[in-house]
């Protein structure tokens, strides 16, 4: 009886791993490469819509501060210009105008020039030549005290210099008052090819 039922046990299971095996190994007539099914295989499991991640935005350059006049019409204006010529390479004078449209109060008037800009003692703001302290940075800022009764408009003049390479060049003008840069304004010049 024991045998029996031994015999009966290993039949099913020969028979059962008969079965598994007929669905793995290919027959002669199929190849494993070459089965072709009809039927159709859709996914298992839809998962619910989604709304999608926003994209990275490219990190921001932090602007300054600069506080302005609270009359829109009233911001400051800054105006470079060539006198001779505006040919990369040749001699010219440039004027450059500054306008706060504010109270200067006492501050300081700070101009800011692009490579190859260099301001000198025979530059003149108002009329008045430039010190050699209030040329910094190589000649590339000018910053000048202002006084309550000066001008509100300032005008400064390089006189015979060498214009850069052509292209656009950037420059800018502000007031300093209490370490604080107030009334920015900018400007480019342009500079041609010979």
């Amino acid at each position: 009886m024991l045998k029996r039922k031994l015999i009966r046990k290993i039949s099913v299971g020969l028979l059962a791993s008969a079965a598994l095996f007929s669905f793995i190994i290919p027959t002669q007539g199929a190849n494993a490469q070459e089965v072709k099914t009809n039927h159709f295989r859709g996914p298992i499991f839809c998962p619910p819509p989604f709304k999608p991640w926003p994209k990275p935005q490219p990190p921001q350059k932090p602007q300054p501060d600069y506080p302005q006049p609270d009359n829109p019409t009233q911001k400051p204006v800054l105006e470079a210009k060539t006198i001779n010529s505006n040919k990369e390479w040749s001699t010219s004078d440039i004027e450059i105008t500054y306008k706060p449209n504010t109270f200067v109060g006492s501050s300081y008037v700070e101009f800011h020039f692009p490579y190859r800009f260099h301001a000198s003692t025979r530059d003149t703001l108002n009329g008045k030549t430039l010190d050699y302290t209030q040329i910094l940075n190589d000649g590339q800022t000018v910053r000048v005290p202002v006084y309550a009764l000066s001008s509100s408009e300032f005008k400064l003049v390089m006189v015979r210099k060498t214009l850069p390479n052509a292209g656009t060049h950037r420059i800018t003008a502000e007031l300093q008052q209490n370490g604080k840069n107030i009334n920015h304004a900018e400007t480019t010049l342009e500079i041609v090819p010979r």
